[in-house]
């Protein structure tokens, strides 16, 4: 059987300051603070509270668990990190979606598609980032309307094999 989850006896301090977030603007914390509030003083249990919040019970147990782990701070939402938001400008991002619409063998690599990591790879092996994750990539390439997988080139070979399986005939 599951160990029952409540958040921690409330000193007073903790309380009062619980109070004055349920009459604040953020429905956020006053959802949070309602949580603890009726885990902690009323003793209602995870699965109870949920519906009462409108809540998943997963959410309902991971603020309980951040505000007996953390206290008050456990409630506010997690900062961003520091930082500029946008690293990379109009002209990188350009370079970016040029370099995405380029067949890789035209640039000398030894396949016919990009895939994320590869396109990844060869931008900072080529030092054109220092760094990109795959989802600023995809972001950048959504934005600048590329499919980074639309060139493919084939030998003829390959290309009269598909057409005479597509039309039924044997190979030769």
């Amino acid at each position: 059987m599951p160990k029952l989850l409540f958040a921690r006896t409330l000193n007073h301090e903790e309380r009062a300051t619980l109070e004055r977030l349920m009459v604040g603007e953020n429905e956020a914390i006053k959802q949070r603070a309602l949580i603890v509030l009726l885990s902690s003083q009323g003793q209602y249990r995870v699965p109870e509270i949920a519906p009462l919040v409108g809540l998943h019970v997963d959410k309902v147990r991971k603020w309980v668990i951040r505000f007996n782990t953390h206290g008050m701070k456990g409630l506010q939402p997690p900062r961003r990190k520091p930082g500029p938001r946008g690293k990379f400008d109009p002209k990188l991002r350009a370079h970016i979606v040029d370099t995405a619409r380029t067949p890789p063998r035209e640039l000398g690599l030894l396949r016919t598609t990009w895939t994320l990591d590869s396109l990844r790879d060869y931008l900072i092996d080529n030092e054109i980032v220092d760094e990109i994750s795959r989802e600023s990539l995809r972001q950048i390439l959504l934005q600048g309307s590329v499919s980074w997988q639309t060139h493919r080139a084939r030998s003829d070979d390959v290309t009269r094999w598909l057409q005479q399986w597509q039309n039924g005939q044997p190979h030769n």
